[in-house]
């Protein structure tokens, strides 16, 4: 599939050329006369052709690799800044009538027109850039991002609530090289030797006053990977205290469905006297593991929180990041 960029029209055809989108029919310039046909031109050779008849064919022979399925961009259509974009149904043909330019034709899905500004905040930052003139025609590449924006526009999925664009747009899709980061860290790390890397990172957090590396295996450790004592409340003299978290690791890949860590957290929280508990793994999170989390805490009435797939990649690169770039 390709995404196609026309160029906007001279002002007194965008009316014109935005109206007959609307009913269907894509157009394009570079056809004044009857002999503008690029169905009939493509089989003349270059020396047969008028001067008029090869620079119709320079200027939109293009046209002819236009196929069902496509997607057509009209830029600055209807008013500068706002693009019409459709999905094309049947390839090019010529128009006889009306006379004058844009004749040349592709038949488009009305179902499928939509009107946008291309600063839309629903527009990938990418393809807003791409919006704009770059000459006649243009292909637009990002086709993954060009069918999102065009989907996120229908919903209006997008709301940025005073946040830059951009930064938006990065943050989501951070996502996929953040749980490759989680999946590296898995794969440098099994068992425990991940506990360690991860006592390290816990070691670099704000107001961490201590961290226990509590041996291996169920029925040994009682639940408690890692317990750490942080610094909780004001920070003033008698106000603030010493408050204890239990961690539960697991170096785990794809998705995190067994619950059995959750009930070593509840034995961990119980055996070490915790204010709240706490599961890392580097499987994505499911809906079984966060409901086993939220039952364990209601009903222990203690926080207890779940570190999963990408967030574990962001919270070692927030509080170790250092450490990996050095």
């Amino acid at each position: 599939m390709t995404i196609w960029a026309f160029n906007q029209p001279a002002e007194e055809h965008i009316a014109f050329v935005s109206n007959s989108v609307r009913s269907g029919e894509s157009r394009f310039g570079w056809s004044r006369f009857d002999g503008a046909d690029l169905n009939a031109l493509k089989n003349k050779k270059w020396t047969e052709m008028s001067k008029d008849e090869q620079e119709v064919w320079r200027k939109s022979s293009f046209l002819l690799d236009v196929v069902e399925g496509d997607w057509i961009v009209h830029i600055n259509v209807p008013a500068w800044g706002m693009c019409t974009a459709a999905r094309v149904v049947e390839p090019y043909y010529f128009c006889s009538s009306p006379t004058g330019d844009f004749r040349h034709c592709i038949k488009v899905d009305t179902d499928s027109v939509i009107e946008f500004n291309r600063n839309d905040p629903n527009v990938h930052p990418i393809i807003s850039r791409r919006l704009k003139l770059r000459g006649r025609y243009w292909r637009i590449y990002n086709v993954q991002e060009f069918l999102q924006s065009i989907k996120d526009i229908r919903t209006n999925a997008i709301e940025l609530n005073g946040e830059n664009k951009g930064v938006f747009f990065l943050k989501a899709e951070l996502s996929e090289p953040l749980q490759m980061v989680t999946q590296l860290i898995h794969r440098n790390h099994d068992g425990k030797n991940l506990e360690e890397f991860m006592a390290n990172v816990f070691r670099k957090v704000p107001f961490v006053e201590n961290v226990i590396e509590n041996g291996t295996g169920w029925g040994t450790d009682h639940g408690a990977d890692l317990i750490i004592e942080y610094m909780s409340g004001l920070p003033i003299h008698g106000i603030e205290k010493i408050e204890k978290v239990v961690v539960q690791i697991k170096s785990y890949e794809g998705e995190h469905w067994e619950t059995s860590a959750v009930e070593q957290i509840k034995e961990a929280i119980e055996r070490f006297g915790a204010d709240s508990g706490m599961l890392i793994t580097t499987a994505v999170q499911t809906d079984r593991l966060q409901a086993a989390i939220d039952t364990l805490s209601s009903e222990i009435d203690k926080p207890v929180a779940l570190l999963a797939g990408e967030d574990v990649a962001r919270f070692v690169l927030r509080y170790y990041g250092s450490e990996l770039l050095s």
